[in-house]
């Protein structure tokens, strides 16, 4: 196996387990947000602000899972090339990206995945501060 297969292969791993955490601590927020909600003691904005926070966590996990599933298909190429020209091809077919003459290499790739985690993570957190905050407040009343 080469360097860029033993690459994307621990590449789509890691992604299928940080968008399955994810996605599940989002659910998990929601659900515990929704369970000990006051009504009397928390306005609307926490009934807008998680949802949307949920909302928001949920899409960058499938986008997570739709990269670590393209990285999966790229790997039954021969060559690298012809697995990013794969992966390019794939994106086309679905009407995210258009095909460029050359594509793009594996290392801004793998960096933009890292990037959107990066921002699912702050997402995650601004959550957990929202629902701390929410609790706080319900507790001090």
């Amino acid at each position: 196996m080469s360097d860029w297969q033993v690459t994307l292969r621990q590449t789509s791993r890691w992604l299928i387990i940080h968008g399955a955490i994810g996605a599940a601590a989002a659910i998990g927020l929601l659900a515990i947000g929704v369970i000990v909600h006051d009504a009397s003691t928390t306005g609307l904005w926490f009934f807008l602000i998680l949802p949307a926070c949920t909302v928001v966590m949920l899409g960058q996990s499938a986008h997570l899972l739709l990269d670590a599933a393209l990285f999966r298909l790229a790997l039954a190429s021969d060559s690298e090339e012809a697995a990013l020209r794969s992966i390019d091809t794939r994106l086309h077919a679905m009407g995210l990206r258009r095909l460029q003459g050359e594509p793009r290499a594996l290392a801004p790739r793998i960096a933009g995945t890292r990037r959107l985690l990066r921002r699912q993570y702050l997402v995650l957190s601004v959550t957990v501060a929202i629902l701390a905050i929410s609790l706080f407040e319900g507790a001090r009343i």
